[in-house]
């Protein structure tokens, strides 16, 4: 699956989802593995890849704190850095 199309993924998930909850649920925590899973086997620089973090971390913020969390864990900022 593209990126893309796991970001709109997350988001679809994401709508089922009515209000903040910890832990989201199963398929909303799936799709964000799965687009971490796709994210590492891309070719983005570290920047873009920052960027799609962007998309996919808006789409799960008001839903799943954890999917948010494993999300901003994954940021490329040393790269972007140069350390």
């Amino acid at each position: 699956m593209s990126l893309r199309a796991d970001v709109q993924a997350l988001r679809t998930e994401a709508a089922k989802v009515h209000g903040q909850t910890l832990l989201g649920t199963p398929a909303l925590r799936r799709r964000t593995a799965n687009f971490i899973e796709d994210l590492q086997d891309s070719v983005l620089s570290p920047k873009a890849r920052n960027r799609m973090i962007d998309h996919a971390a808006s789409a799960v913020a008001t839903s799943c704190d954890q999917c948010f969390q494993m999300l901003e864990a994954i940021r490329p900022i040393p790269q972007i850095a140069g350390h």
